[in-house]
């Protein structure tokens, strides 16, 4: 471990208490909490120059809950500080100054394999480090990867132990030869697709040529067409994202048997992301040694595929009768010779309408699964099950079994935790973790590593406010909302929970929030509107509006909502609350001219919509 993770400590409550003298007279933590930990041992004053070379790591905390006198720290955290459980521990708060500059030297000679390996770092660094220090290591997981890269903090600057916590750090990658990392991939054993060029090449069962296809931005489709010699097979697949395709991670692939030849892979412009013209193609082999073609094709005219599995018999004329050998049609007058003739060189498979010569090759080979309705050559049938019965697990959750291949690879490209993703607010290539659980993650379609990552706040240009990465296209909206009212002159809603257009009723609210409080009845001085706004309200105040979703602090479901300690209002409490704006309703039961002279601005009405 290196550089430390922004939450691994469990401390104990009374840490702040024990700590006042390092915070001062603030009411509030510093930012962040950083904290030196180094074993504690009973170490006579003579010996104390043998035992100061003893490993110091600087972390920062998880939370507050460990029992008292006692700290927890993570299996990593140990290991790097030289601890095991139950060793005596001492627990300084520190203040390291902002890193300016930081040089990392990797310890993988995978690294050079990551496209973009300065946005990982930095999207790693971001969420999962607190502090750094000269000699330690630290790891960061790459999805697509089966083990994660290993780093070493060579130098700092200004000092030996730097805070880069919303900092601006400058970092050079070096290798361990000295070397400079470039933010190109830059590996041999990847050769590159060109329209116009066949490539030659030869895999076994298991193994896998990987290609670089580069896309430009006015094709419309590209095929990829493989075609195997000497009775071998092979499948293709593609992905953007993937540097190792393989037959569970891809986004196109063929999984065509054997007797179907060539292989084509199809990617349509549609099916690529704006400004994304790079794709990884897998040749990967099946069982034994194959000898294969590689070409690929832009905007290629392809015959649109027939979904006729078998051509239908024509229905027999009166002079005609069915062979019902062949089930051809055959003049009644050569029914009989015919017949006989079909009988003697021709058979029928038993399962399907095909005719095969009695005795060829092809009707020895002719086979059907006896699960599923496939049929093909008997050299189709270890693909076949293989792919399509065999059950497979995920390596997200070995215990479930998915039947096929074909079942796990859907889950691998959808739900899986595991699957690779460009996260579109750190632009990195991770996993994207679990399921979604909120409604606005659901909402959303992120997963647990966008949700997090959106979670980041920044500060509004317009309003300074802080908002949530994922929330900012939706605030600059409202500024724009704003902007563009204030030019039309358009008057609000009263009601502060809502944002549309103020309409033509005596409570100076839009259609949509008058709409439950309106009635047919000769009201002229409106006091009957006043008293379903007053049960409404008191409704509202007492026992809610039932919205699971609701954040509306004047209504009971939405304080139950925001927070799991919120006493329900009292019949007396909820009606006090009521008394200001009935009040400033009040001229409407004498106003002769409706609801004109009502001063709407101080109006603090919070309706649920």
């Amino acid at each position: 471990m290196a550089a430390h993770h922004r939450q691994p400590l469990h401390t104990p409550p009374d840490t702040n208490n024990a700590s006042d003298y390092a915070f001062g007279d603030s009411d509030q933590l510093p930012s962040p909490l950083i904290f030196r930990l180094v074993q504690r041992s009973a170490v006579p004053p003579s010996e104390k120059a043998k035992h100061a070379d003893r490993k110091a790591v600087y972390c920062g905390v998880r939370e507050f809950s460990s029992e008292e006198g006692h700290v927890g720290v993570p299996e990593w955290l140990m290991r790097d500080a030289g601890l095991v459980a139950g060793d005596s521990v001492a627990v300084e708060f520190v203040r390291p100054e902002k890193g300016l500059f930081a040089q990392l030297q990797a310890l993988d000679g995978a690294a050079k394999q990551i496209g973009d390996l300065r946005a990982l770092l930095e999207a790693h660094m971001r969420s999962k480090l607190t502090a750094l220090a000269v000699g330690e290591t630290f790891q960061v997981p790459v999805g697509g990867m089966n083990r994660p890269l290993s780093f070493s903090v060579v130098a700092l600057e200004p000092m030996n132990v730097v805070d880069i916590v919303d900092t601006d750090l400058s970092v050079d990658i070096v290798h361990a030869d000295g070397s400079v990392i470039n933010s190109q991939m830059d590996d041999d054993s990847i050769g590159e697709l060109v329209p116009g060029v066949a490539h030659n090449l030869e895999v076994t069962g298991g193994q896998s040529r990987i290609f670089q296809l580069h896309i430009p931005a006015q094709i419309k489709s590209t095929d990829v067409v493989v075609t195997c010699q000497s009775g071998g097979d092979v499948s293709v697949c593609a992905s953007r994202l993937v540097r190792n395709v393989s037959i569970l991670d891809n986004t196109w692939f063929d999984y065509s048997l054997p007797s179907q030849q060539p292989k084509r892979l199809r990617i349509e412009h549609n099916e690529l992301p704006s400004g994304s013209n790079n794709v990884y193609v897998s040749i990967i082999g099946f069982a034994a040694a194959t000898r294969a073609t590689v070409e690929v094709h832009f905007d290629a005219h392809r015959e649109a595929e027939s979904t006729v599995l078998a051509e239908t018999a024509l229905e027999a004329g009166p002079n005609e009768s069915v062979c019902t050998n062949c089930g051809s049609n055959v003049p009644k007058d050569r029914f009989i010779m015919h017949q006989t003739v079909c009988e003697r060189h021709n058979s029928k498979c038993q399962h399907c309408p095909r005719v095969f010569k009695r005795g060829s090759v092809e009707f020895e080979q002719h086979w059907h699964c006896n699960i599923c309705t496939e049929a093909g050559d008997v050299d189709d049938r270890d693909k076949h099950i293989y792919f399509s019965h065999t059950p497979h697990a995920c390596s997200c959750n070995p215990v479930h079994m998915y039947a096929s291949v074909i079942e796990l690879t859907a889950h691998r490209r959808t739900e899986c935790p595991e699957r690779l993703i460009e996260c579109q607010y750190c632009h990195t290539n991770v996993a994207q973790g679990s399921l979604p659980t909120t409604a606005e993650a659901i909402l959303r379609g992120q997963h647990e590593h966008e949700w997090s990552c959106g979670s980041r706040s920044i500060s509004c240009v317009k309003c300074k406010a802080y908002v949530p990465i994922r929330q900012v296209k939706t605030h600059m909206q409202l500024h724009e909302m704003k902007e563009q009212r204030a030019r039309a002159n358009i008057v609000p809603c009263v009601n502060r929970e809502c944002v549309r257009e103020r309409g033509d009723n005596p409570l100076g609210l839009c259609a949509i929030c008058f709409g439950p409080l309106y009635s047919g009845q000769h009201d002229p001085d409106n006091q009957r509107l006043l008293k379903r706004l007053a049960r409404t309200m008191h409704s509202q105040l007492t026992s809610g509006c039932g919205n699971k979703q609701c954040k509306n602090l004047h209504c009971a479901s939405g304080r139950a909502n925001v927070s799991n300690d919120a006493v329900p209002l009292t019949q007396t409490a909820a009606a006090a609350m009521l008394i200001p704006v009935l009040k400033a309703y009040a001229p409407l039961a004498t106003a002769t001219n409706g609801y004109l002279i009502i001063d709407y601005s101080g109006i603090d009405l919070h309706l649920c919509i």
